[in-house]
């Protein structure tokens, strides 16, 4: 009975909460931080008592905890009654919002004589501490009866953590049933990744969940309020199936594992949160039972070291190295970070027995490692390193664990630190040197999880946390972390500092001898003005993200400084002239400086200055003039045109002088280089051929640029150097494309986007390098030209292509295939014998997105056929192979096929729809039925498509389904003249004959189809009867169907309803859902009805009271009913609906909204609703 009590307690306590702080009362800072904080407590315990209610509590030290427990959520209870009590009185006695704020406001303020802030904020914690005291002592004496792990799972929600010693193979496990395709395919919800490292804060958890959740939207994320935080999640996990992986947990925080935990368990039945750990004692604050990794076995080991070493089996046999090999795997462990570390190694140590033996002997011999510990292991492979790399590696301990590093920035910061040596004699240039210092970091295991782009160039990497922790043990006091919560001590060896809090600082303004100063921020900070000048030594600064809207002038008086890195400071709109005077920087990156208007003309004296990079920083106006006088650059990612009338502008002459540049530059606002002002901006000696380093270029117009007079001239004369790698051109409004695309022959990526005048493509089928075709926003373009003049493609078609982008190409038919005089033939022209029919077939190698391209018809291996606008005869002949089709083999990869109706030849295959798994048919204007035959050779088929097929009257789906066996997925779209209904009658080809009985009993119970789809299928006035037999069916989606009248004849929408998962009924506008409710059926038969979850229904107007059958889907757990306005009422049966968790019902109707408000508004269904953990109720 004490937990009874003490739970209504909770209840009564989490009440007065939820409104305290949802209200926008005005509440002082810190009052409102511990109303929230005591607000979580009480969440985690109100969770366990709920379950404590329903067991029997005997033992007598419990009791008397629970006791103590209820006495302090008494003391609880009465102190926020007593605020609550005096916000009500106040917003009774005054009128008006304000007012109500302004009284609120004052009574939580210092003039109040009741209670002022801090007192308030004090005894709020006071209890919150009391509660927690009480509540820690839990796990020695609350032991419930019955139940053996009350906190490692729950019925939706399960924790599975892998435990294993550092090095092991944790978090590459993770990673593998991360990205296993069942397992994406299992979840519905996008999967979560996030790195938790030693700080387990559980708002910072949640951010990060958060961010995941919106990758592509992550703009201020880092400044929303706990509050706000969990609004955003509830919205993403609430009733969804989620997998969420935590690496890399340190904490056994119980209290902060529960407090999150209780934010994460809304999420549907089978989800799942994955843990990483070191420690068994970590997993066992989470549950009782968890996966422990064991190093690997011997053989095993021996393998990965021979692998890592470079030796193949026959070598190490012969050479007698087994022996040795298996020694020194002894001392890694089973660990496979150690045995790779020592892999390599080996590598350099020599390729002898006798260089093994040395090493083994002398090297290895010296460690002093005890059981599981690598770390001595790994700090072998450091003392092997040379020189020169060894500060490099140790540098890098300033990024915090788990963090994302750039090879590109990781270099310019050694450069900085003057750790980069160019040899003498050699033409490579310092960062090309620094490029290779990082890959034989890379070679040797101190890098992981790289990330490459599509020139093979890597673009990021991380640190094994192992090899992170040996960083900071090699860096000592020389490199160190300050966070805000000032676990950190500056040390006065320090020369490298890494904060998460620029306030941190404060106290050692004095200590001039800091070489490095790096901000990196866990949520955005405001810093205002950026004053650092005290730090006189600095060679590299890096405040990202940190709201920087000034730089003071002082920033001049670095005159060391060689890097600075201010990416990320959206209100920084200009930088002081005296960013002139440091005449040492190298680096300048102000990436994503969104409201930069301009950079100060004194950059052109930074003549040592190798990068600027300025993408992102999209209010820029032009370049400053001079901009052709850094001559050392060697990366500048953006160059903006400036306007004509811009005398401080510089010119695209500029350009050409700076023949240095590598990887990728993006040239913008070329509209700005008017027909008048061609031969001054780009003149005789003016070539960007001279770029010849140039990775990739991007050509850019203004989106809202229109006029289009000189646009084709300007881009012919930009044509790059012939080894480009990769182009882009975006916004372009000329008609044709230049020339020499088709002439970049080592192109390995082109991206078309938004350049809607464009009718035509160069050829670059013939390009041998292209991996990537992206081309998006083309509306007009409808053929793109093949190399050879428009002849049949031969094997070099394409011979590279992995990945092709079509988007938004609605006049797109293919590649031209034929060309008579100046005129393409159309394929819906007068057809013969002698024509061609294109389909563009894809291997399945290649990584195909076509989305909006109606005029495109092509095939993706054996994965999807997609038919669009062809002719019916065309679609027969295919499918049924009237003209023995043949597929001609194309490249060695056989990326893309043209399939022609001719005479067989000996070089050509046979084109097989036995394996394809999904079809796609649309536009099909002539095709008024589909027969059964075009199914017959298509056994393997998953998914298909019928969509806008405007005349199509008749289609025999009985029959159809019964060639396809392994249909999943159906959907029908768009044929407004299709009748399904006329398959109900006997006379249909499986009425009561022998065909047809076998038919139905294909249907119930053996066929796979799960997801059917019907919309705008105006005709059909109800289901075929026949539809109740597919017992397999989960999705049954309903949309737009003007003529339907009923679902199903009688009460055949009960057993129909015995397989369904989900139900969606919207825009049927003569649907009646009484049909049936007057016929009987025995009650036992309603026993069954249990697996329907999720019933939706959108705009049916002849629904005046909910459908009969509803009273007897026992297991629904979410109905919504949105704008239908004739329903007046919830039937009285409504309450039996016991496992409804939320109901939505939203603009239908005054009265229905009326009778559904809350207790305080009194409405006469809300008692029939009320046991609903969710429920909206709106206008």
């Amino acid at each position: 009975m004490a937990e009874a009590v003490l739970a209504s307690v909770v209840e009564s306590v989490t009440g007065h909460l939820l409104s305290l702080v949802s209200q926008e009362i005005g509440l002082a800072r810190g009052v409102s931080a511990e109303l929230v904080k005591l607000q979580t407590t009480v969440s985690i315990i109100g969770g366990v008592l709920r379950e404590a209610d329903r067991r029997p509590v005997e033992a007598e030290d419990t009791k008397e905890w629970l006791k103590n427990l209820k006495e302090l959520f008494y003391d609880a209870d009465d102190l926020l009654d007593d605020f609550s009590t005096e916000v009500l009185r106040r917003r009774r006695v005054t009128g008006g919002v304000e007012r109500i704020f302004n009284e609120v406001s004052i009574f939580f303020s210092s003039s109040n004589q009741f209670l002022y802030p801090r007192e308030v904020a004090d005894r709020v914690k006071e209890i919150r501490e009391r509660i927690d005291a009480i509540w820690n002592i839990r796990s020695s004496r609350f032991q419930l009866e019955g139940n053996n792990n009350l906190m490692g799972s729950s019925e939706n929600v399960s924790v599975l953590p892998i435990v294993g010693v550092g090095g092991l193979g944790k978090t590459t496990l993770a990673r593998l049933v991360f990205n296993d395709d069942k397992v994406t395919e299992y979840f519905e919800m996008k999967l979560l990744w996030v790195c938790v490292s030693i700080n387990f804060n559980v708002e910072d958890i949640l951010r990060k969940i958060v961010r995941e959740c919106t990758p592509s939207n992550n703009e201020g994320i880092a400044n929303l309020r706990m509050s706000e935080l969990l609004e955003k999640l509830k919205i993403w996990i609430d009733g969804k199936k989620f997998l969420l992986v935590l690496d890399d947990v340190w904490k056994d925080n119980r209290t902060k594992w529960l407090e999150l935990r209780e934010f994460l368990m809304s999420g549907a039945k089978g989800s799942k949160i994955l843990v990483t750990a070191r420690y068994p004692r970590v997993a066992e604050t989470m549950t009782r039972e968890f996966h422990e990794l064991s190093g690997l076995p011997d053989d095993d080991s021996l393998s990965l070291l021979m692998q890592m070493a470079m030796k193949e089996e026959r070598e190490w046999k012969n050479q007698n190295l087994e022996k040795i090999a298996r020694e020194i795997v002894k001392k890694c462990a089973g660990v496979p970070l150690a045995i790779k570390t020592i892999g390599r190694l080996l590598v350099y140590s020599g390729c002898t027995e006798g260089h093994w033996l040395y090493f083994k002997d002398n090297d290895l011999s010296s460690i002093n490692q005890e059981e599981c510990d690598i770390m001595p292991t790994l700090k072998l492979s450091y003392d092997f390193l040379p020189s020169h790399l060894k500060p490099c590696f140790a540098y890098c301990s300033l990024f915090p664990q788990d963090y994302v590093l750039e090879p590109r920035e990781l270099v310019y910061l050694w450069m900085a630190q003057g750790f980069i040596n160019k040899p003498r004699g050699s033409g490579k240039t310092l960062e090309e040197v620094g490029y290779d210092y990082f890959k034989e970091l890379l070679s040797r295991s101190f890098f992981q999880d790289i990330k490459e782009d599509l020139y093979g160039d890597i673009m990021s990497c991380r640190m094994h946390d192992l090899m992170h922790d040996l960083a900071r043990l090699i860096a000592g006091d020389n490199c160190i972390t300050i966070d805000s919560s000032r676990e950190g001590k500056f040390q006065g060896g320090a020369r490298h500092v890494t904060t998460d809090d620029l306030n941190v600082f404060n106290g050692f303004e004095g200590e001039r001898r800091i070489r490095s100063l790096f901000l990196i921020p866990k949520k955005w900070i405001d810093t205002a003005v950026l004053d650092v000048s005290c730090f006189r030594s600095l060679r590299a600064l890096r405040i990202r993200w940190a709201k920087i809207t000034e730089i003071s002038r002082s920033i001049g008086k670095l005159k060391h400084l060689r890097s600075l890195d201010l990416s990320g400071n959206d209100g920084l709109r200009c930088l002081p002239d005296s960013i002139s005077m440091l005449c040492n920087l190298e680096n300048l990156n102000l990436t994503e400086c969104w409201d930069l208007e301009g950079l100060p003309s004194g950059i052109t004296k930074l003549v040592n200055l190798r990068q600027l990079s300025v993408s992102g920083c999209e209010n820029l106006t032009h370049m400053p003039r001079g901009m052709g006088t850094l001559t050392n650059l060697q990366k500048l990612d953006v160059f903006v045109v400036g306007e004509e009338s811009n005398q401080n502008a510089a010119g695209l002459n500029e350009l050409s002088r700076l023949i240095g540049l590598k990887k990728e530059l993006t040239i913008r606002r070329l509209e700005r280089v008017g027909s008048s002002s061609i031969s001054s901006e780009v003149d005789a000696s003016f070539s960007m051929e001279k770029l010849a380093d140039l990775q990739c270029l991007v050509l850019s117009c203004s989106v809202h640029h229109r006029d289009t007079s000189n646009d084709e001239e300007v881009l012919e004369r930009l044509r790059p150097h012939p080894y480009l790698k990769g182009l882009r051109i975006k916004a372009y409004w000329g008609a044709r494309l230049p020339s020499w695309i088709s002439q970049l022959h080592r192109l390995v990526q082109i991206e078309i986007a938004g350049c809607h005048r464009c009718r035509q493509l160069s050829p670059v089928d013939h390009l041998p390098f292209l991996k990537r075709i992206s081309l998006r926003g083309l509306s007009n373009l409808e053929h793109i030209e093949l190399s050879e003049g428009g002849r049949m493609p031969q094997s070099n078609f394409f011979p590279s292509l992995e990945e092709i982008e079509l988007e938004y190409l609605p006049e797109f038919k293919g590649w031209e295939w034929e060309r008579r005089g100046n005129r393409i033939e159309e394929e819906d022209g007068d057809s013969s014998s002698s024509s061609l029919l294109m389909l563009h077939s894809f291997s399945d190698k290649v990584k195909v997105k076509i989305d909006c391209c109606s005029r495109f018809s092509y095939m993706h291996g054996q994965q999807l056929l997609q038919l669009t606008r062809w002719r019916m005869k065309d679609v027969t002949a295919l499918l049924l192979h009237q003209n023995d089709p043949l597929l001609l083999p194309l490249g060695p990869q056989r990326p893309m096929a043209v399939l022609v109706p001719t005479d067989p030849s000996p070089s050509t295959d046979s084109l097989s729809l036995t394996a394809l798994t999904s079809l796609s048919i649309s536009y099909i204007e002539d095709a008024e039925h589909l027969p059964v035959e075009l199914f017959q050779s298509l056994p393997s088929l998953h998914v298909l498509y019928i969509r806008n097929c405007p005349r199509l009257k008749a289609l025999p789906l009985r029959a159809i389904l019964r060639h396809l066996p392994t249909l999943e997925t159906l959907a029908i779209a768009n044929c407004t003249k299709l009748d399904l209904s006329t398959e109900n009658g006997d006379d249909d080809d499986g009425g009561g004959n022998a065909e047809g009985m076998t038919d139905l009993l294909q249907l119930q119970g053996h066929h796979k189809l799960r997801h059917l789809s019907i919309l705008g299928v105006h005709k059909t006035e109800c289901l075929p009867g026949w539809f109740q037999y597919f017992s397999n069916l989960q999705i049954l989606t309903i949309t737009d169907c003007k003529g339907l009248k009923s679902l199903l004849p009688g009460r055949l929408i009960l057993p129909l309803l015995t397989s369904l998962d989900s139900l969606v009924l919207s825009y049927c506008p003569e649907l009646d859902l009484s049909i049936g409710e007057s016929e009987d059926m025995p009650m036992a038969a309603y026993s069954q009805f249990t697996k329907l979850r999720e019933l939706e229904f959108y705009e049916i107007e002849k629904m005046e009271t909910l459908p009969w059958w509803i009273q007897h889907l026992t297991n629904l757990e979410s109905l919504v009913i949105i704008s239908c306005e004739n329903l007046k009422a919830l039937p009285e049966w409504f309450p039996n609906l016991t496992s409804l968790e939320h109901l939505a019902i939203c603009s239908c109707g005054e009265e229905l909204t009326r009778r559904c408000q809350g207790k305080n508004g009194g409405g006469e269904d809300w008692p029939k609703i009320s046991h609903i953990p969710h429920v909206e109720v709106e206008r």
